[in-house]
């Protein structure tokens, strides 16, 4: 046989084996089957005893096919410099001599050692750009030939063909593993979403505490859990609810905000994981071997904590992972919110439902956006907010309308892209006229087929205007707030001359009735009581000026002035009489002592506006018509009116009273005329 045809026949051979080649990477599926049905075809073209494909990913290598080698392990590990020194290599191969050179490493553990076993006479890196994904590695020719440029043309060919496929494969399998994490983050984003949405549907601080930590246990797969709450004025943390733990144990342990790990929440504000029995003196009280604690961050700081122990598995207790710790931080944020909002509530008027009490108190602006990132819906407050701006918002992109608020698009686009609940508080905002403080939180916005149609954009004003509304509204009603409001100078310090009427009432032995009574109980029937009281003064536009023990001062006339000042004040006393009468009904039927209060009323001028300072402020009224209003007062029975002689004269004959002797008052010459109100 001549060269010419020897040498026709080889490459008719190698056409062959790429051939055949060419079918492997089309019909095989896996990176497995192709790899072992890859180096089927390069030791049968080759002529190779022994060979092996080597995959390599960052420092650890994996045998991914192998024939003619006993190797019981099947990953090693590459040294850095190795990894480095094989680029060199990028476009060609490795012979012995260059091999022996460069994998020096004596390590069991390393490729060389795997290496060394196989004794090869060639090895071609596959590379994809400057991705190193592995090494194919032949021994040399059971002829005894060595390889010649044709054999190493056409290996480094199969070789190209191989890591191209390797790498469609990692992409694939990449393709895989992302779209398994999307689908447990979108399920994970959905149970996060129905938890707000169930979490915002609770008014009370107890019965939300107990929903926040079923949610905490179930979500995580925790066995028990409990949340700790500050309390005001001391470092010690108390159990506000539990789950499936033994209660008096933990209501018993002492939980300080000074001791570990509460230390350095505290100080951190980051949730924490703990392992270590021996040195956690919570696991030790709670019996936990593992426990997760994530503080419950509000507008004024730690709320409290919720506090997790043992993940549950069907193979037992398992370690808590990140995500978990992730999970759990979203849950105490929307907690935190809540339970801001909860207490906003009960600070407002424990007596009215939490929808109404938030919505009167915060005005928050809301607005909707598209898929497409257009500005759907603007609600009136965000209409209030922005002005003039606000006119063309709609159907405006976001990144326009907030063009020079970058802090609000990021958030906006980062919700839009990670699918979850972005918050930022004292966060700069540019408004109608000025940069505002402002809460904002970016949420993924679903239909009722829970599929994502957009995002909706909460902005809270928390501007010194917003500040002094929701202070006034706790004194007095929503209408005289909107006045002051209207014309700010009215807020700023100092005082003037003017005419009103005040009422003062007070509870007839209160101090003997108290004594009989728990802390708690007395607590509990003085809110009660005002807040019987406070709706009727609201309701009839009185200003509460003050609440000194069981002693209630109201104010007609300022800030905000009207003609029929005196006759509101009666209507509110009548009012008060007749709301105490059916509150005392109540109490008689549970048992309970009945509460007598007396109201006495007067008019004239006083000195009023805002005493102290520009940073603290105290609005009231001061002078000797006060001090009348007090007399009265202390003079009045049990439910009954006792008014001066200025609100006589007028309320007139529309009210039927009855005029009593004249009293003799501290600080008056003469004796001062007095009327009963009939009721």
């Amino acid at each position: 046989m001549t060269p010419e045809s020897q040498y026709k026949d080889k490459i008719d051979f190698y056409l062959s084996s790429l051939d055949e080649l060419g079918e492997v990477l089309i019909n095989q599926e896996g990176s497995s089957g192709i790899t072992k049905a890859v180096l089927r075809i390069i030791l049968g073209t080759m002529m190779a005893s022994k060979g092996s494909i080597i995959g390599i990913k960052r420092t650890r290598c994996n045998i991914l096919s192998s024939h003619g080698i006993e190797i019981d392990a099947k990953k090693f590990k590459i040294d850095s410099s190795e990894k480095e020194a094989l680029l060199k290599f990028k476009n060609s191969n490795l012979n012995k001599t260059q091999l022996n050179k460069l994998f020096k490493s004596k390590e069991a553990d390393n490729l060389s050692s795997y290496l060394k076993a196989l004794d090869p006479s060639i090895v071609v890196p596959l590379f994809h750009k400057d991705n190193l994904l592995g090494l194919v590695a032949l021994s040399k020719k059971f002829t005894g030939e060595k390889y010649d440029a044709v054999d190493r043309n056409v290996l480094e060919i199969i070789c190209n063909h191989l890591t191209d496929s390797l790498y469609n494969q990692e992409l694939i399998a990449n393709v895989k593993d992302k779209r398994m994490e999307l689908r447990l983050k979108v399920l994970e984003l959905q149970t996060l979403f129905d938890i707000s949405l169930s979490l915002n549907s609770v008014l009370n601080i107890e019965e939300l505490s107990s929903e926040v930590l079923i949610r905490s246990v179930s979500t995580l797969n925790a066995s028990s859990g409990f949340i700790l709450k500050t309390q005001k004025n001391s470092p010690l943390l108390s159990v506000l609810s539990s789950f499936n733990v033994d209660e008096e144990k933990v209501k018993d342990a002492m939980f300080s905000k000074s001791s570990a790990p509460f230390k350095s929440i505290w100080k951190e504000k980051e949730s924490i994981k703990i392992s270590n029995s021996k040195d956690s003196p919570l696991l030790q009280k709670s019996g936990y071997k593992e426990c997760l604690v994530s503080p419950i961050i509000g507008k004024r700081g730690i709320l409290g904590c919720i506090v997790l122990g043992d993940k549950e598995s069907r193979e037992g207790v398992i370690p808590f992972e990140k995500n978990d710790i992730d999970i759990l931080e979203a849950l105490s944020s929307q907690a935190g919110i809540a339970m801001d909002n909860a207490k906003l509530f009960e600070e407002i008027n424990a007596a009215k439902r939490f929808n109404e009490s938030i919505m009167g108190s915060i005005a928050t602006t809301v607005i909707t956006v598209n898929l497409l990132g257009e500005i759907d819906t603007i609600n009136k407050a965000g209409k209030d907010l922005f002005g003039d701006k606000a006119k063309q918002i709609i159907g405006e992109h976001y990144s326009f309308f907030f063009a020079k608020d970058k802090n609000l698009c990021a958030a906006i686009d980062a919700a839009e892209h990670e699918l979850e609940t972005i918050s930022e508080l004292n966060s700069s905002l540019l408004t109608k006229s000025k940069n505002t403080k402002v809460n904002y939180s970016v949420a993924p916005l679903k239909d009722e087929k829970n599929s994502h149609i957009g995002l909706v954009v909460a902005i809270e004003d928390i501007t010194e205007q917003s500040k002094i509304k929701n202070t006034f509204k706790r004194y007095v009603s929503k209408s005289v707030v909107d006045q002051l409001l209207d014309d700010d100078q009215k807020l700023n310090l100092g005082g003037e001359e003017r005419e009103v009427t005040v009422l003062f009432s007070d509870i007839r032995g209160f101090t003997a009735m108290s004594e009989k009574m728990k802390p708690k109980e007395v607590v509990t029937t003085l809110n009660s009581y005002f807040s019987e009281m406070i709706d009727i003064i609201f309701k009839f536009d009185g200003t509460l000026d003050k609440i000194v023990g069981d002693e209630l001062m109201v104010v007609f006339g300022a800030p905000i002035a009207r003609d029929d000042d005196a006759e509101r004040a009666v209507k509110t006393a009548i009012g008060m009489v007749e709301s105490l009468k059916k509150f005392n009904e109540k109490r008689v039927k549970k048992g309970k002592v009945p509460i007598n209060a007396g109201i006495g009323i007067n008019k004239g001028k006083v000195i009023s506006g805002n005493i102290g300072s520009k940073d603290q402020m105290d609005y009231t009224v001061i002078g000797d018509t006060v001090n009348l209003g007090a007399r009265l007062c202390s003079f009045a029975g049990p439910l009954k009116i006792i008014i001066s002689k200025s609100v006589k004269n007028e309320i007139g004959d529309d009210y039927k009273t009855r005029k009593l002797e004249a009293i003799k008052v501290k600080g008056k010459r003469k004796p001062v005329e007095i009327f009963k109100v009939l009721t």
